[in-house]
This record gives C-alpha cells, structure tokens and sequence, in this order.
C-alpha cells in the first residue's frame, strides 16, 4: 500500500527523504559443485607437457595344470589397449568493468566479479565429468521415474558383480533423488541404523558410500543422468587449474577479470561406473 501523505508534503520532491542502494546485494546463485574432487587424479602431476597421457592398461592370467617335463603356457599380462586422456577443454570466463564503475559502485564489483568468473570454469568443469555418467555399461532406473530401493540395490549389485573396490564408492544424484529416498523408511529412521543415514550438509551414506545432491547434472529427458561408481571409473587432468588473470586496460579505461582452465576428462573403467536414471531434472 502506498503512502498516503508526508508533512511536510514537500519532503520527497525537496530531496530531504533519500533512496539508497545496499551495499548487501543478492548473490547469483549457485549449484552444488561435487564431482571433480570425487574422481581419479592420479595422472595430473605427470602431465607437465603435452596434450595427451597414454595410460598403459594390464591385463589378468590364467593358471594352467603343471605337466611334468613340457614348458607352461606363457601368459601375457600387458595385451590390452592403452587409454588416451587427451587435454582439449579449454575454456575461459572474461568479465570486464569500466575504471568509472569501479571506482564510484557502493559495493565490491571487482569481487563478484572473480567470484561469478571462477564458479563459471568450476561448473564447466564438473559438467564434462557429469556428461560422462550415461557412457557406462548399464545404468539403472527408468528416466523420469522414482528411484526405489531395488533400483539402489541393483547398482550395488552390478558394481559387485565387476569386482569393484568397495572402499572409494560414492553416489551422485539430484534433489529429485533425494526426495524418492526421504520416502524409504529404513534411509531415514533410528530404528534400522545407528545414527542417521540422512544428516543436515551432505546427504548422508547409502550402502556404505557416500551420498552427494547437485543440481549439475546432465539432463536425459524428464529426469538426469545420475551414477553410482568407483573414483578410478573416471578421470580428470587439469594441465591448468582455475588461472584468474587481472587485466588493466587504461587506454579502454577498463579492467578485464577472467579466469581460465585446460583439462581432459575420459572414462577410464566402463565397469566401475552405472548410471542412475532421476525422476525430475
């Protein structure tokens, strides 16, 4: 409702009641960013030059029945072909502000600005890791369904099934997710576990790993592309990580803030990893 009158009736129009401007403003928002510190680093330090690592892949032998006098079979544990991380995502973010803005704005620009730029790289890199969840052997759930315990019980399985690593499993999925999982009692109540599975922060442990919610992830059709997977089913190697550059531009009468990342991303393990079909995107 407005304001019926002031007296006197001219303090508005006489400039003696003031507009201003917070110096709190409304941050963008921001997606939970999981999935880079979740997977395989391991080759990063090794590639100093360059733009592919070749990684060396070995394979198991067989045992054969001794026969007295004859040679065994030799068996040979390196037939399998290399892998190829090749670094070719190269992005950058620029914001630019003019000297005027910077120097006369009530609240940091130069701030939000570095803020907004790095979260833009940091998003983009998680993206192509997520964009790889529906390239595994099997994925499981139906694509804008709930997703239901046996569903949960039948990544366990498949993971199992390959000689996975139960150490190093994590699960991804979406709100939407989260939501399907609030409904299942034996995930949320006391009277089945010894503490909550489903604490305040990050969502809790499901089977024996860890549980992480982001709004990231890639879009199937009605619902994501969530997984279940070990940390060696993928890999990353930032050959640049996150560089913020500061550029002063004084004959535009401007400065740039960008922020730049060269890395690489492949599925390493096909059989480490099943995708997760959501309910909702």
């Amino acid at each position: 409702m407005a304001i019926s009158a002031r007296i006197p009736a001219g303090a508005d129009t006489a400039g003696f009641v003031p507009e201003l401007w917070s110096k709190n403003v409304l941050d963008a928002i921001h997606s939970k960013l999981v999935v880079v510190p979740l997977v395989d680093h391991t080759w990063e330090p090794e590639l100093t030059k360059g733009d592919t690592m070749n990684v060396g892949i070995l394979n198991t032998v067989t045992a054969t029945e001794v026969t007295i006098g004859t040679e065994g079979v030799i068996q040979d544990h390196a037939s399998g072909s290399k892998l190829q991380i090749v670094i070719d995502q190269y992005f950058e973010a620029p914001v630019v502000i003019d000297d005027m803005t910077n120097l006369q704005n009530q609240v940091s620009l130069r701030g939000k600005a570095e803020r907004e730029s790095a979260y833009a790289i940091a998003k983009k890199m998680d993206s192509t890791l997520c964009d790889l969840f529906d390239n595994f052997a099997s994925t499981k759930g139906t694509d804008g369904s709930a997703v239901t315990d046996d569903v949960l019980i039948a990544c366990v399985e498949a993971l199992d099934e390959a000689d996975v690593p139960e150490d190093q499993r994590v699960w991804i999925g979406d709100p939407s997710m989260k939501a399907d999982l609030l409904k299942i009692t034996k995930f949320v109540s006391v009277d089945f576990v010894r503490s909550t599975v489903v604490p305040t922060g990050k969502f809790g442990d499901i089977y024996g790993a860890p549980f992480f919610i982001t709004n990231n992830l890639t879009v199937n059709s009605t619902g994501n592309d969530g997984v279940y997977m070990h940390k060696e089913a993928l890999a990353i190697i930032a050959q640049e990580t996150m560089r913020g550059d500061f550029v002063l531009q004084p004959l535009k009468h401007q400065i740039t803030i960008n922020t730049t990342a060269l890395w690489g991303v492949l599925e390493m393990r096909n059989t480490f990893g099943v995708g997760l079909s959501t309910r909702k995107s």
